[in-house]
């Protein structure tokens, strides 16, 4: 799995916080969790409707979504809400840890069914490890600042953090990812 298609798995995930986010700002807190709870499960419903299959990574999300959005009704405290994007780039930052730091490569394994009839030189996979190492890195930071911000900023800087924030980090690191490997390419 590339790095954009890594990416690319986690926009389900913020879509239903970006629907938070503007009903909140509109509506208030309660109306905000409701509105993200019912798009959660639409999302899930469209998946499963459009494709005929039951996305995991969507019935994880929107799972997660129904039980901290729920006890956040119930509790009239959005902060469970609040925690949904960390918990969910923990959950991340476990995989790429077990991925980079141990020999068991899960991201390699799950990568295997969109990688059919690729072969990996020790150079590809030396690269993905260090790719997905850092990125370890940017997870764990950004999961960091997802939960102080939830905790002790405002709902506007939550929002930014946890959805903005993110694919800025990202876009910023692949630039530089790129440009690295060019230069080390360059060099040879």
């Amino acid at each position: 799995m590339n790095r954009f298609a890594f990416l690319k798995t986690l926009l389900p995930a913020l879509l239903p916080l970006i629907v938070f986010i503007v009903v909140d700002e509109i509506w208030g807190t309660t109306i905000g969790i409701i509105a993200a709870l019912i798009f959660g499960v639409g999302e899930f419903a469209y998946t499963y409707i459009r494709e005929h299959r039951v996305d995991k990574f969507i019935i994880m999300d929107t799972l997660l979504l129904v039980v901290l959005g729920g006890v956040s009704l119930l509790l009239d405290n959005a902060i469970f809400f609040k925690l949904k994007p960390a918990l969910i780039e923990a959950i991340f930052c476990v995989i790429l840890g077990i991925s980079v730091f141990s020999k068991k490569n899960i991201i390699l394994l799950m990568s295997q069914r969109y990688m059919k009839g690729i072969e990996m030189n020790p150079t590809m996979a030396w690269r993905m490890t260090v790719s997905f190492r850092n990125m370890f890195w940017l997870f764990l930071f950004h999961t960091a600042l997802v939960t102080y911000s939830a905790f002790c900023m405002s709902e506007r800087a939550w929002a930014f953090i946890s959805t903005a924030l993110f694919y800025i980090l990202f876009a910023v690191y692949f630039v530089l990812d790129l440009l690295y490997w060019k230069y080390i390419n360059n060099k040879r």
